[in-house]
């Protein structure tokens, strides 16, 4: 994770750098693209010139011969070097000391003449004439050998037929070379690259002061989102530590009902099994006090459940029947649903797997959120508890036709307190129990308003056995 955060922190720093780098290697194949291009113009060009300057030559070596023929005594002989020069012609005036120069080579001899009467040999000039090769490249200390700067060098190559002079055939082809040094060439590629290394700096200085403009604003969101964050969870520590305080305050309050509550319920179930005994032949009395001695039995269970819930006890479990937890639940509030006039009505699926749960303290919770939807809906509506599978769990959903309930209060209804019928006697503590309940049988307490018709949706889940 910590190479991931600081990969993360350099991505921009990493990202810049290859830019560059793209730039720098594409601006290096283009600027090597045009520097070989350009060398192909340049000989091409001391091809065209080669050409034109053979042209001129063969034409002044037929003149030659020809006023030769016809005169007496016959022929000299072979040309002079000095002769050879003067009938290069106006090619002299072609070149430009140190750039390009004209050369001739007479036919069979692997030496080339220069205008300043220097005989220089190249086998590979030769080799490329004798290949009838157009242009030919030199090495930069071959150049030097000619008289030209330490560069490479190009040759244009044209080879020129002699005419027969006074009927002697001739002996080969004379060569005609045209040499220029690319030392303009690369005097345009520094100055190429050059610019090129300015472009690419000042474009490196932009790129890295809007990077770090943009490393800036990075830091500055991310300290946003630091601030944010730790302020997130500073509330939710702050929320969890106020529900702590609910939950302790809860549980003080839930031990000291439990005391007051303890001595009143032992005072009732004594007063209870002195009539039974006045009473041996009445069969109505004794079911109306067993009821009553039932009914304090099962306030007992569930005060000593959430006693054991508020200290953090887990919930004694017993395999029992989804349908008689919500037939039990529903017993336990029909009077309260007929007197607010509100319909009460149990839908079960057909073959219900068994729950695992402590059943008073489920029932509890059942009854709680029961009797929330009976406060929540207006006479001669009705309020529907289904149960239903829902993969490991077991699903109570319990749904009225209130006028629903928003997100704000959906989000406090369980916390404790917190009520909506103060003015009518509500704790703020049905809901918040109900919650613990499910919450210690592996289960979960949901509110929220339902999608299909006005009203609220409550459900709570809990473990198959």
């Amino acid at each position: 994770m910590a190479a991931l955060l600081g990969l993360r922190r350099y991505a921009l720093h990493i990202a810049t750098v290859l830019a560059l780098g793209l730039v720098l290697a594409a601006a290096g194949w283009s600027a090597a693209n045009e520097r070989e291009a350009a060398i192909d113009d340049l000989s091409h060009e001391q091809a065209v010139l080669a050409t034109a300057v053979a042209a001129v030559f063969e034409h002044r070596l037929a003149d030659r011969a020809s006023r030769e023929s016809g005169t007496e005594p016959p022929p000299r002989g072979p040309l002079t070097d000095v002769e050879a020069i003067e009938l290069l012609g106006g090619a002299r005036r072609l070149e430009d000391r140190g750039e390009l120069m004209v050369l001739v080579a007479r036919p069979g001899e692997r030496g080339f003449l220069t205008t300043d009467a220097r005989v220089i040999p190249s086998m590979r000039l030769h080799a490329a004439a004798e290949a009838r090769a157009s242009t030919v490249t030199l090495p930069r200390d071959e150049a030097v050998s000619f008289g030209l700067p330490p560069r490479r060098a190009v040759a244009g190559i044209a080879t020129v037929s002699p005419t027969e002079v006074a009927g002697e055939r001739p002996r080969g082809r004379w060569t005609v070379v045209v040499m220029a040094s690319t030392a303009r060439v690369r005097s345009r590629e520094d100055h190429e690259e050059r610019r090129l290394a300015v472009t690419v700096f000042v474009a490196a200085a932009v790129v890295t002061a809007f990077g770090a403009l943009a490393r800036r604003r990075q830091r500055a969101a991310l300290e946003i989102e630091r601030r944010t964050a730790i302020a997130i969870v500073e509330g939710e520590k702050d929320a969890a530590l106020a529900r702590a305080e609910k939950m302790a305050a809860l549980a003080a309050l839930s031990t000291g009902i439990a005391h007051e509550v303890g001595t009143p319920l032992s005072v009732i179930v004594g007063r209870v099994e002195q009539v039974l005994a006045r009473v041996p032949d009445d069969e109505r009395a004794r079911q109306a006090l067993g009821i009553v001695v039932e009914q304090v039995e099962r306030i007992q269970r569930i005060v000593r459940g959430c006693l054991a819930l508020a200290r953090g006890e887990a919930p004694l479990l017993v395999r029992a029947s989804p349908e008689k937890l919500a037939e039990r639940a529903v017993d336990l509030v029909r009077h309260r649903f007929d007197k607010a006039d509100v319909v009460l009505v149990i839908r079960a699926d057909a073959d219900l797997p068994e729950v695992s749960c402590d059943p008073s303290l489920f029932e509890q919770a059942l009854v709680n959120v029961l009797l929330n939807a009976c406060h929540a809906s207006p006479p001669g509506s009705e309020v529907v508890l289904s149960v239903s599978p829902a993969g490991r769990h077991a699903l109570f959903a319990v749904e009225d036709e209130g006028s629903g309930i928003s997100p704000d209060v959906a989000e406090q209804a369980t916390e404790p307190f917190f009520s909506t019928r103060r003015e009518q006697g509500g704790s703020g503590l049905g809901l918040t129990i109900a919650r613990e309940i499910v919450t210690h049988h592996g289960g979960e307490l949901t509110i929220g308003r339902r999608e299909d018709r006005s009203g609220t949706r409550a459900t709570l889940t809990v473990l198959i056995a």
